[in-house]
């Protein structure tokens, strides 16, 4: 069936048309009720469905003419309307030659079975009468409830800017502001030029305003200091669009204007002190560093030059020593030769001491050269000096190939070094000690461990883990001078990674680091 609705609003033309498409119609649609006639005499319908309110030909017009046309008259008509349902209303669409009148809404199912069943009935035509007087009637009273309506939607939005922070404003086509809101009379008279002539200097959008006035074309949030009879400034921020007139010209500007005084003011004290901040912080930086390298040079000066007193006391304790022991030098107790012995002890401690304290220093002023580093075989190399050094010594090592990362290799050379000889000290009370090097993961996120079954140590001390001269043993029950894992996490901690350990006393330990930055992807491991 061929069906034409001629309906205004956009969503119920839309929905109507969908629904009896549903239903293998064909539909035709009018915005109007001029277009639907132009569209019924050019291809007679088999059902007409209207509104009534309508631009350019109303509801009943459309009736009214479809009755009086030959090629019409017996068409089927319908209103659907949710603005004309009075009972004169229906009065008036029945004594026009209508054949249904329906009010909006309407179940979608009910609504198309009475179009059906309007279309399908054979019935004699109403002849229409003459309806004008009531007609004029029902016109005149939508009309006035219309009227009605808009002035009470006027007052509303009257009401609404008046209750809003904003002004509003109106200009003529060369930028005199014409109208206001009532709080926004102090606008009046003022050009956009002016207006635009006291833009805030700063960060604003990079529109160019009077490039904006002579295009006319919206703008949003100028900001400007409007400055008041009184010497005051407002900071205001306007914003708007063109509007046009009847004909469809351009007729100046509509708009509004923000007060944002306390907004601009709270934002430029906010960047004034993150300003300041950033100030204190790099002053502060560059404070520290000074400091720190003050403290890096003192430590270096102070270990290099106690080497030449340390070497001496060691030296002559030596040659004392071995003076004392020469065949025929008698006389001498016990208890002295067990005193040089511990200066001798004592000063070669020291000397390790400061040897370390050297290698802590100098890894920090050394610069990081990164490249591809094979820790597998860096880790290989320090287990083979291990196990030349205690030839005798039974211990398991093993390496996982190919742990590929990027560092520098100097640095992570010492990084293994000391790890290993810490698995490989700590292990040496273990009847079948056991030694692992490996990783977990991939990538940036690859974790690589140095793994014993030593001795182990309470985690509950594990915070002075990596402190300088920090022992978790005590003194004589493993050599060492304390700086070893220090060394390590300053290392580490130069290549953007972090280290940690685990570990059980007895059960052994594991120490775990990671690098940042790395290039190589490493193979993952089921630990």
């Amino acid at each position: 069936m061929h069906i034409l609705i001629a309906e205004d609003d956009e969503n119920s033309r839309l929905m109507l048309s969908a629904a009896l498409e549903a239903r293998g119609h064909q539909v035709q649609a009018a915005t109007d009720g001029r277009q639907a006639l132009e569209l019924a005499l050019a291809g007679t319908p088999d059902l007409i469905v209207s509104d009534i309110l309508m631009p350019e030909l109303d509801g009943y017009g459309l009736c009214r003419a479809v009755r009086a046309h030959p090629q019409l008259s017996g068409v089927p008509f319908v209103f659907y309307t949710a603005t004309f349902t009075d009972r004169r209303d229906e009065e008036l669409a029945y004594q026009l030659g209508a054949d249904l009148f329906l009010v909006k809404p309407c179940e979608i199912d009910k609504l198309i079975l009475e179009l059906e069943s309007a279309a399908s009935r054979n019935a004699i035509r109403p002849v229409p009468i003459d309806a004008d007087a009531l007609y004029a009637e029902r016109l005149r009273d939508k009309l006035d409830k219309k009227i009605s309506e808009l002035e009470a939607e006027r007052t509303r939005l009257r009401d609404f800017a008046e209750a809003a922070a904003d002004w509003f404003w109106e200009t003529d086509i060369d930028g005199v502001i014409v109208h206001t809101s009532d709080g926004a009379w102090p606008l009046r008279g003022l050009t956009l030029d002016g207006l635009f002539a006291m833009r805030r200097p700063g960060l604003q959008r990079p529109d160019d305003p009077a490039q904006l006035a002579r295009e006319v074309r919206s703008f949003r949030d100028v900001v400007i200091d409007w400055r008041q009879q009184d010497g005051s400034v407002r900071i205001m921020a306007l914003s708007a669009r063109p509007w046009r007139d009847a004909n469809g010209h351009i007729a100046g500007y509509r708009g509004s204007a923000r007060d944002v005084s306390r907004q601009v003011r709270a934002e430029e004290e906010l960047r004034a002190l993150n300003q300041e901040l950033d100030e204190r912080v790099r002053s502060r930086t560059a404070s520290l560093k000074a400091a720190f390298e003050e403290l890096e040079s003192f430590s270096y000066s102070v270990s290099h030059d106690l080497r030449g007193p340390l070497r001496a006391i060691h030296g002559f304790a030596s040659v004392l020593d071995t003076e004392l022991n020469s065949p025929g030098v008698t006389g001498l107790p016990d208890s002295a030769r067990d005193s040089l012995q511990r200066i001798l002890r004592a000063a070669l401690r020291m000397e390790h001491l400061v040897d370390d304290l050297l290698e802590l220093a100098r890894v920090t002023r050394l610069p990081l050269q990164r490249q591809p580093v094979d820790l597998s075989a860096l880790a290989q190399d320090i287990t083979d000096v291990l196990r030349n050094a205690e030839p005798s010594r039974q211990c398991d090592v093993r390496i996982q190939p190919g742990l590929l990362v990027a560092g520098d290799v100097g640095l992570l050379r010492i990084v293994l070094d000391n790890l290993l000889r810490n698995a490989w000290k700590f292990s040496a009370p273990t009847a079948h000690a056991q030694i692992e090097v490996g990783s977990e993961g991939k990538g940036q996120q690859a974790v690589i461990y140095v793994r014993d079954n030593g001795v182990g140590f309470d985690m509950a001390h594990s915070d002075k883990l990596f402190h300088p001269f920090n022992r978790l043993h005590r003194d004589g029950e493993f050599d060492g001078t304390g700086i070893g894992l220090a060394l390590v996490q300053r290392i580490i901690r130069r290549h953007n990674g972090r280290v940690w350990a685990r570990s059980e006393p007895g059960a052994g330990a594991t120490f775990c680091f990671t690098l940042g930055d790395t290039e190589s992807s490493l193979p993952s491991l089921a630990a």
